[in-house]
Formats: C-alpha cells, sequence, structure tokens
C-alpha cells in the first residue's frame, strides 16, 4: 500500500519556506521533498554524467474526428534515461505542452524550455525516483486539420478544437502503440489487453490546454491505459470527469495517483482548486490518490509548472 509523506493540500508556509530555503542552496544531500517554490538548484543543473538522452520519434496521426482516411506524419521527443536497457522494464508519462502559437517547438516544452530534461536527469542521478520514460507528443494536427493562423492563445480556432478533440483516440491508438512497441516498458505487447493490464505504470500530465486534454483525452477516454495524472493550470468540469471514471466503461478502474498544482497568482487558479475541491467529493478520489500544491507567487509560467512536474515525479509510480 502506498503511503503519503504529506496530507493532500500543502498550505503550511513552514514547510513552503523550508523548500525556498533548499532550493536557494542548492539542497545539499537532502533528499527530493515536495515544494511549493522552486525546484532546487541540484535538479535543476545540467548533468556532465549520467545524464539521459532524447531521441525523436516519427509515428502515424489518423483523422478520428473527422472519420476520413486522412492521415499526418508527426513526431514525439521520448527522454530515455541513463543506461537505458531494453532488458528491463520502465515506467512511463505522456507529458503534454500548452497552447502557443505554430511558430513554437511544441515538443521541446517541457524537456528544454521549461527545463525538465535537466530535472529528469538529477532525480534519477540522486535515486530520488526509478529511471523512467517520458514522452512529449505535439497536440496539434496541422497536416490533418490545417495551418492555426491564430493571433491569440486563448482563441479557439478549428484546427485547435479538432486537434484536442482526435488526441484521445491519437493517444489510444497511434501514439501508445507506436511508442511502447518501439521502446521497453511494462506493456507485453501492442495490445489493448496488455495496454490495459500495464496501466499503473503509465501516467499522463499536461499543462494549461494540455492539461484540460489530461482531463478529456486522458481520464475520461482512456481510464482503462492511464491510472496517473499530472494537472497543471487548467480545469474542465468535475461532473463530466465523475460521470466518465463511474461510468459502466471505467468503474472498475482505480484512480492510482492524480497531482493537481497552480500558481497563486494563475488565472487557472481559483477554477482548478474548485475543481479539485468538487472531485474529492467522488469515491474515485481520496485523500490518499488526489492531491494539491499551491505554488507560491507563481503564474501561468514555467517556474510553475517546473515545480508541479517535479513534486508529480515525488508521487508517480510510488
Amino acid at each position: 500500500m502506498k503511503i503519503k509523506k504529506i496530507a493532500a493540500v500543502i498550505s503550511a508556509l513552514a514547510v513552503a519556506t523550508a523548500s525556498f530555503a533548499l532550493a536557494g542552496c542548492g539542497g545539499g544531500d537532502a533528499p527530493a521533498e515536495i515544494t511549493a517554490w522552486e525546484v532546487p538548484d541540484k535538479y535543476r543543473e545540467t548533468r556532465t554524467d549520467g545524464a539521459g538522452t532524447v531521441e525523436e520519434f516519427s509515428y502515424t496521426a489518423h483523422d478520428y474526428v473527422n472519420g476520413s482516411d486522412g492521415t499526418e506524419k508527426k513526431t514525439a521527443n521520448i527522454y530515455l534515461p541513463h543506461g537505458y536497457d531494453e532488458s528491463k522494464r520502465y515506467n512511463i508519462v505522456y507529458l503534454l505542452h500548452g497552447t502557443d502559437p505554430q511558430t513554437v517547438d511544441h515538443k521541446n516544452t517541457w524537456l528544454y524550455t521549461i527545463g525538465v530534461k535537466n530535472v529528469l536527469d538529477n532525480m534519477i542521478y540522486y535515486g530520488d525516483i526509478e529511471p523512467l520514460i517520458v514522452v512529449t507528443p505535439v497536440f496539434y494536427s496541422y497536416g490533418l486539420f490545417g495551418d492555426d493562423d491564430m493571433k491569440n492563445i486563448k482563441d479557439f480556432s478549428q484546427t485547435k478544437v479538432n486537434s484536442s478533440a482526435n488526441f484521445a483516440d491519437e493517444l489510444r491508438k497511434d501514439i501508445i502503440p507506436a511508442v511502447e512497441s518501439a521502446y521497453s516498458t511494462y506493456a507485453e505487447s501492442a495490445t489493448e489487453e496488455d495496454f490495459i493490464a500495464s496501466r499503473d505504470h503509465r501516467a499522463m500530465a499536461g499543462l494549461s490546454n494540455g492539461c484540460r486534454i489530461t482531463y478529456t483525452a486522458g481520464m475520461m477516454h482512456n481510464f482503462d491505459y492511464i491510472s496517473t495524472f499530472g494537472c497543471y493550470s487548467a480545469s474542465v468540469d468535475s461532473g463530466d470527469v465523475i460521470a466518465a471514471l463511474t461510468s459502466e466503461k471505467f468503474a472498475r478502474y482505480k484512480l492510482n495517483y492524480m497531482f493537481n498544482a497552480d500558481g497563486i497568482y494563475d488565472f487557472a487558479y481559483n477554477a482548478h482548486r474548485r475543481m479539485y475541491d468538487e472531485l474529492l467529493e467522488c469515491d474515485k478520489f481520496t485523500a490518499d490518490n488526489t492531491e494539491y500544491v499551491r505554488i507560491e507567487f507563481g503564474y501561468h509560467s514555467a517556474r510553475s509548472w517546473r515545480v508541479a512536474f517535479y513534486d508529480s515525479l515525488l508521487r508517480f509510480f510510488v
């Protein structure tokens, strides 16, 4: 049985202050702990030894929104831990970016712009987490649904709407089978039966619109494949989530862990916190498997998401 170190909500200023002190002095040899401030320095440094590698992975995405025979060649980044060994099995995280103009290299957002490649390298190096695989796909499908000429990232263009809706099946039918056929995970084969059997070794997380897609495509449509979630800076209707997870299709599946986080100045904070409180009224979500952390002085920005993912890694696959 999992034993969680702290209660579902971290609000004590003393805990946050201690974490901030660790971040400022580099953390020394102290073990990794949940923080509400910044990832400690030693986990943000670029490793010259014991570093993982990042590979570009190609796969074919299909049009599930319109049901056409259209396809698109897409790529994702795959983070492999130092010493990756095909003879071993690895937990895996699918990590989604947010909404940005088409000119942004979305698959680099998490690993390089936010900087979690270094965080992963160091958390594995220092023994805070087990080696794992991280996949950063792109939910936009410009080849299938057209170029996106939006000027404001909050605009819901048809390309964005179609791409977001398509991702539930793209994840299930295109990405997971392709990735987990090529890399060593806990799935014995690329069949629905084996993906379901290995669901406790698979997580999904996302920021902003990628968080919304984590709820909709991951939790609400692929809960039989994925049991662990990281949700940062977004919310959806809690009733929709509860209805999906208590439906005949998913009622028998257990939520392993759901980690939630927002910066306290994030425009998504209030709605996300309200959603979190409402989910706890459902038996699927408890103080043992659902957690919320407020990122002190955090905004809808890279530091908040770096902290959120670092914290999540301390809860995933424990």
